[in-house]
């Protein structure tokens, strides 16, 4: 045989072994990286009194998540992914041979399949920067995770550590992607393409289908002892700019008993030329006063949103990432809704969670009343919500039921016509 031929030979082969090695290499780098997820089944339904209220609806939907992390590589570098998926199960939600009576809010008709984080990090000693797909925990722009999916965001994150416990975050988002939907895009849930109030939006027809440049936020966020405390400034660009604060002090009495009390203030000024075509003028403040005993607690708390007339909602609150989700951060909001739907008034609640059975059973209740005439009918809402934390060989298993009672939607000031509403979710998940 040629020279020639041995020597392709001997490059082929070290070719082969080179991409086994590097092969080998890579799998047993991703083996170090680390992964979790669950699995999810709700069913949702809506029930409405009143003569002439819409259809009462009902739905499931199944799915889940899968999240995994790279181990760190280059000095800090790591890549990350979360995909999401959402779907009918069995065709159960075409028992009728229509859709006319599902509810809107999960994906009972058209699945969700979305990888909701796809991001690249830096980690250093007191740093931490991550670009792409990603979830925001952040008071007034979060993942709203009460349906199958959270909102996930595009966009660069950091955060820095000052001192101990005490974090600098800011952050520019270009892109979101809503709660019912796989792709991302320049909207937010004032927008009229897609994200009408049946799907848990606030579509406003003068935004319309206007895009819009995303939101730059900066926050600082102290936690030392009892204190906790933010403060947080957004520029929703095309809509309003928010300046954000809450803290709250836990008493530690040594006795097994500790109040806790907390305070918050929000205020938007005017954006110039906003989508809105309306000027934004909203000064809301709120406390809170409670006890913690033996894991359980005890919260009584009120929001006032004071009246701006001719301005948004005549005073009231743009949340471009909560509005119609009831998932802001005022201490008054409950599952269904709260002032940042209803509008200009006053708020109170009373909220109590409990453990039982060696913290197996959690009972999370409450009730709140919503002041809000005339700008909207007053109301009152009562919810339940019950779950049981399996054990055991079935550990990370949970069977959750919250249940929504809302009075007042009379069709008067601007409230739909529903009479009593029910809304119940049963939630059924495993976690891995």
């Amino acid at each position: 045989m040629r020279k020639t031929h041995w020597a392709m030979i001997l490059l082929a082969g070290a070719v082969l072994f080179a991409s086994q090695s590097y092969a080998d290499s890579l799998t047993n780098f991703l083996q170090q990286g680390t992964w979790n997820g669950y699995l999810r089944d709700y069913y949702f339904t809506r029930n409405f009194t009143a003569t002439g209220a819409p259809n009462n609806l009902k739905a499931n939907s199944f799915g889940g998540m899968f999240n995994y992390l790279t181990p760190t590589f280059g000095n800090g570098f790591s890549v990350g992914g979360t995909f999401w998926s959402a779907q009918d199960l069995f065709g159960l939600n075409n028992e009728t041979g229509n859709y006319s009576h599902l509810e809107p809010t999960l994906a009972g008709t058209q699945p969700i399949y979305t990888l909701g984080q796809a991001f690249v990090q830096w980690k250093g000693d007191n740093m931490l920067v991550r670009g792409g797909n990603q979830l925001m925990n952040t008071p007034w722009m979060g993942a709203s995770d009460s349906r199958m999916v959270p909102a996930t965001y595009q966009g660069v994150l950091a955060d820095f550590t000052l001192t101990q416990g005490l974090d600098l975050i800011v952050a520019r988002e270009f892109r979101w992607k809503s709660r019912t939907s796989s792709a991302f895009s320049a909207t937010n849930l004032y927008n009229a393409n897609g994200f009408a109030n049946i799907y848990g939006g606030a579509a406003n027809a003068n935004v319309g289908t206007q895009t819009s440049d995303g939101t730059s936020t900066a926050g600082l966020t102290y936690k030392a002892g009892g204190l906790s405390a933010q403060a947080w400034y957004y520029k929703f660009y095309g809509l309003t700019g928010a300046a954000y604060a809450d803290g709250s002090y836990v008493f530690n009495t040594g006795s097994g008993v500790s109040p806790v009390i907390g305070a918050q203030y929000l205020h938007e000024s005017n954006s110039a030329n906003n989508l809105l075509a309306s000027s934004v003028n909203n000064s809301t403040y709120g406390v809170m006063a409670g006890i913690n005993f033996s894991g359980d607690s005890l919260v009584a708390s009120y929001n006032k949103i004071s009246t701006s007339t001719g301005d948004f909602k005549n005073g009231g609150i743009v949340s471009p990432y909560s509005a119609g989700y009831a998932t802001d951060p005022l201490y008054t909001t409950s599952m269904t809704a709260g002032l940042v739907e209803k509008g200009v008034g006053s708020a109170w609640k009373l909220a109590g969670t409990f453990f039982f059975v060696g913290k197996q059973l959690r009972l999370i209740t409450s009730y709140a009343r919503y002041n809000t005439e005339p700008n909207f009918a007053n109301t009152n809402e009562t919810d339940v919500d019950l779950t049981w934390f399996f054990s055991g060989s079935l550990k990370g298993f949970s069977v959750r039921n919250r249940l929504g009672i809302v009075h007042g939607l009379n069709g008067t000031f601007g409230a739909p016509n529903f009479g009593t509403f029910y809304f119940n979710r049963v939630m059924l998940e495993y976690d891995f």
